[in-house]
């Protein structure tokens, strides 16, 4: 006779991390997970995030959650105060679930979702038997996302804290001067694209059905550099190596360049302040 197949999803834990792939760190919180959670989906996000880059892991996560299972558990190590006083924490928030240092690496996720509960992750009984200074990542945040993929509440793990207490970053939006926008750069990704803090929702004319009649551009005033051509996609942009204004897959505007590292060739870098200009650059 067969047997009924159980309909409960396999529990997904996921991993960011700036720890790269040359050593074994990854290895052993993977593994850390797989010997408390046997049937865990274990996924990883990316461990290139740049060595200490809180602000870069926190919009990584911010344009990558949402599309995880509910009840997805994030491990996520950007950790430079590891050893010192700064908490350990999970948060549930929204549909899933976040375990890692309370460093503002959460920021877009509280600003966007519900936090139905907050914890500091202070009951050893769910950390491995030794902890070490310097590796949390191992011995409190990966046993600690094994013991909620097998049901542990967050509120099991220690002591409940207020979500407002939750560190954040300064996540200024653009400022609205009229004619233009006042922004910045909040990542570079792989391919050197520049993606700014302009929501496309703040911009409809930008790609609208007659933005071609309406000069826009983006100014670097720091760099004393001017962008003004546009395109959906890269395949329609010039294949001059020049920057142009595209929408980016995660909601905002970007600057790219086609075959080109718009970064490497404006000489920008995240936080570079940038300026949407309506209309014509003035002179």
């Amino acid at each position: 006779m067969s047997q009924a197949v159980s309909s409960r999803p396999r529990p997904v834990v996921a991993f960011l991390t700036d720890f790269g792939w040359r050593d074994g760190y990854v290895g052993v919180m993977k593994a850390v997970v797989a010997a408390l959670a046997s049937d865990v989906q274990l996924i990883d996000i990316t461990h290139d995030i740049a060595p200490q880059q809180i602000a870069s892991a926190g919009w990584v996560l911010a344009t990558s959650y949402r599309y995880f299972p509910e009840d997805t558990i994030f491990v996520c190590v950007v950790d430079p105060g590891v050893g010192s006083s700064r908490r350990a924490v999970a948060v549930h928030a929204g549909e899933w679930f976040f375990v890692g240092p309370d460093n503002g690496l959460l920021s877009y996720v509280l600003t966007e979702q519900p936090v139905h509960a907050a914890v500091m992750l202070s009951n050893p009984a769910y950390h491995l038997a030794r902890v070490s200074a310097t590796f949390h990542g191992r011995d409190i945040f990966a046993p600690v996302s094994a013991h909620l993929a097998r049901g542990v509440t967050v509120r099991e793990l220690g002591t409940e804290i207020a979500p407002a207490s939750l560190q954040r970053l300064d996540l200024a939006p653009p400022l609205d001067q009229g004619t233009h926008l006042d922004a910045h750069i909040v990542h570079v990704d792989h391919f050197g694209n520049l993606i700014s803090n302009m929501p496309l929702t703040l911009l409809p004319e930008l790609f609208g059905s007659s933005s071609e009649e309406q000069p826009m551009h983006i100014v670097f005033p720091t760099l004393g550099t001017v962008v003004e051509q546009r395109s959906r996609f890269f395949a329609d942009a010039r294949d001059d190596g020049q920057p142009f204004m595209y929408e980016d897959s995660s909601g905002y505007v970007g600057i790219a360049a086609r075959n080109g590292n718009a970064a490497r060739s404006l000489g920008a870098e995240r936080g570079t302040p940038i300026r949407y200009v309506r209309g014509a650059v003035p002179g």
